[in-house]
Order: structure tokens, then C-alpha cells, then sequence
């Protein structure tokens, strides 16, 4: 038996990774019982996604989770009842497996804990997420917040039949050379894309040309970046270019001044993800002005979503871009600087090289066929075969 666990979002927040683990999951053992654990909201909205035929293949079981944004302390109490109940799912002495999703510091402690404790022999896969910015840089001092760090969570207490999964080969890299202990213990899932969602045809450029910013309004996404751009080419291309935020402004941010010169501005409360995709359909180019010292060890959604609808990219040059680039080949544009990005703009605007547009969105879909859950399976069951034998 496989448990799939979301333990930490309990709105539609996921809700596309999620439906793409199923998925590959459901894919790469057929024969197991599958179960997936989390927030009644979070179910409902998962359903929706992987389709009514896959939703009749997994079993689902509700419980109610603490907010994302607990204390430590109050996360680890209560992440120790549930995850007991959660590893208790799995059949005494059966083949079974536990795959968290995704996990706070203080729910890696709790699940070490009780696996010490009383639950030594499950196999247990922990997904890592934007968590691991906590890998690098200086450590606290003082011994409590040393404790509530990521790097302890990982390093603490043994990882006997435990697995971490990345969603990037960069975020593994970074991982092993912080903390070499881990090598053998860290394996690399590419990020899948959400399934029953892509479009197959080609968009060809036209005047407006479309650029798009996805997801939360955060100054480490390059919101104010993109709205520094906005209003630059705004000056000289009014009527030739159009830029949309499409999703929701950050709740402990304050807002960018001058959002006026976007043509769809953030909402407060989440879109749904109909709503989300309609947005992004229209879009030419996705804008990707995230800074490097926040994506250094985080794993982009948004940027599933341009694979996704085959949205060519404009990119920082770091890590997590580049690699796409060097794999796939011209899918957009990388660039280093603010003044750099305008530059790319500008020539888009200017040039309209329908041509080179054309392949782009071709390269997208290239890459976005590397990404889809069901070819990830065959992934998926190596990663399976080294932890249950």
C-alpha cells in the first residue's frame, strides 16, 4: 500500500503538484492501493484535477490540519498525532510506503521521531520544497532556533529507510554539497506537470504582444521588477505591448506602487484554477524576474504552468532556468541584469520575429513531454526500488 500525505496546505494550494504525484504514483505501481491523506478543501479541489477515472482509483481519507504559518512547537505536537495516524494506514508487516508531499521542519522531526519509536520498519518519502533555502548560509546561534532549522531536521535522528525527493537536479546539487551525508539519500523527481491540463496548438505572436507574471506578488518572484518593466516599455510601446498579473497579492507584503499600468492586476483572495488558466492562455511570454538568492533551492510551479500552456520564458539567468535552457534549447530568453530584461523586451516588441516565436512554443512542448506525470512513473519506480528492495 502507498500513502500519499499533504500536510501542510489545506486550500487549493498544491493542488497541481499534488494531482501530479497521484498521478504518477497511480501510473507506476497499478496493482497497489493507493491512499491519499489531507484537508477536506484540499481533496475536493484534488478530485478535480486528476479526473473523475483516476479519482475512483485512490482511496481518500480526510483530517483536519493546523495553518501553514504554526509555531514550530505547536506544528511538531500536532504533526506527530496525524502522522501516527497516517503511518498506522499501512498494513502490519506489508510492503508499505509513505510519501509525504510536503513537510515543515517540525514534520521531518516528528516523522523521525516516531518512526524511532515505533515505525521503523515503513519506507518513508519526504517531497522537498522551498524549505531548503534553510540548507545554506550562516546558522542560528542560539541553540532553540538552531533546533527549528531545516538542516536539523534533515541531519537529526538517522534517515534508516528514509528518502528525500528533489524536484530538480540543481536543488540535489546544492543539497549534497551543504550536506554530503545526504548523497545517497537525496534523489531527483523532475517537477510534473498537472494532468488534464496542456494545450497542443501553436499561438502566434501578435500586437499586443502578451507578458505574463504568474503566481504570488512576492518581492523574491520579481514583482516589483516586473511592474519597474511594465512602466518602462509602457513609455514607449503603449499601444504595442500589454502586462498581466495573473494571481494573488502577497498577505505580508506591501503592495507595489503604480500597478495601474498593468492590465490584469493581483487579487486578494486565490483564483481558481480554471480562472487561473483562462488568464494564462492569452499570454505570449512568461516573466520570470526571480531573485537568485531565493530560487537558489526552490522548485518554480509557475514555471510548469508555462510548460504547460507552452509559454516561451523570460528568465533570470540562474540556475533553475538555465538548466531548462541547456536541455531544451531556445525556449525564451535568459537574462542577467534589470536593464538586460527591458532590453529583451524591447527587442521582442520591435523585431516580432514570428518565426523564432514559433519554434520557441515548439521547444516548450518538447520539454513539456518530459514532464508529463506518466513518463515520470518510469522514474518514479527506481527511485521505489532502492528503498523497498
Amino acid at each position: 500500500m502507498i500513502v500519499v500525505s499533504e500536510l501542510v496546505f489545506s486550500d487549493g494550494g498544491h493542488v497541481p503538484f499534488n494531482a501530479g504525484l497521484l498521478t504518477i504514483v497511480r501510473t507506476a505501481f497499478p496493482f497497489e492501493s493507493v491512499c491519499f491523506v489531507g484537508a477536506s478543501g484540499h481533496i475536493r479541489e484534488l478530485k478535480k484535477q486528476v479526473g473523475e477515472e483516476l479519482s475512483r482509483l485512490i482511496e481518500w481519507q480526510e483530517l483536519i490540519l493546523l495553518p501553514p504559518s504554526v509555531p514550530y512547537f505547536s506544528r511538531l505536537v500536532s504533526d506527530m498525532k496525524i502522522l501516527q495516524t497516517l503511518l498506522r494506514i499501512i498494513p502490519e508487516g506489508g510492503p508499505g510506503l509513505v510519501l509525504v508531499a510536503h513537510a515543515k521542519p517540525a514534520t521531518l522531526v516528528a516523522l523521525k521521531l516516531l518512526k524511532g519509536l515505533k515505525f521503523r520498519e515503513i519506507n518513508v518519502q519526504v517531497v522537498l520544497h522551498g524549505q531548503l533555502g534553510g540548507v545554506i548560509g550562516r546558522r542560528h546561534r542560539h541553540p532553540i532556533h538552531r533546533f527549528q532549522e531545516v538542516r536539523t531536521a534533515l541531519t537529526i535522528l538517522g534517515n534508516d529507510k528514509l528518502q528525500y525527493i528533489v524536484l530538480e537536479e540543481g536543488l540535489r546539487a546544492v543539497l549534497i554539497k551543504n550536506i554530503p551525508a545526504l548523497k545517497r539519500r537525496v534523489h531527483v523527481l523532475p517537477h510534473p506537470l498537472p494532468p488534464n491540463e496542456a494545450k497542443s496548438t501553436v499561438e502566434s505572436l501578435r500586437v499586443p504582444v502578451q507578458f505574463g507574471f504568474l503566481g504570488l506578488t512576492s518581492k523574491g518572484k520579481g514583482f516589483p521588477v516586473f511592474v519597474k518593466l511594465a512602466r518602462k516599455i509602457m513609455i514607449s510601446f503603449r499601444h504595442q505591448a500589454e502586462f498581466h498579473a495573473i494571481g494573488r497579492a502577497h498577505p505580508d507584503e506591501p503592495m507595489v506602487s503604480d500597478i495601474d499600468v498593468l492590465v490584469t492586476k493581483p487579487v486578494i483572495e486565490r483564483l481558481s484554477r480554471q480562472d487561473y488558466i483562462q488568464a494564462v492562455i492569452p499570454l505570449h511570454f512568461i516573466v520570470f524576474p526571480h531573485q537568485a538568492t531565493n530560487y537558489q533551492l526552490t522548485a518554480s510551479g509557475t514555471l510548469l504552468d508555462a510548460l504547460a500552456w507552452a509559454k516561451p520564458l523570460i528568465a533570470r539567468r540562474i540556475e533553475l532556468f538555465e538548466n531548462m535552457f541547456s536541455e531544451f534549447g531556445d525556449i525564451g530568453y535568459l537574462f542577467s541584469t534589470d536593464l538586460e530584461l527591458e532590453s529583451v523586451v524591447e527587442r521582442i516588441v520591435q523585431e516580432m520575429d514570428f518565426d523564432r516565436y514559433h519554434q520557441q512554443v515548439l521547444n516548450i512542448q518538447r520539454a513539456r513531454c518530459s514532464r508529463d506525470p506518466k513518463v515520470l512513473s518510469a522514474v518514479y519506480q527506481k527511485i521505489c526500488q532502492e528503498i523497498r528492495g
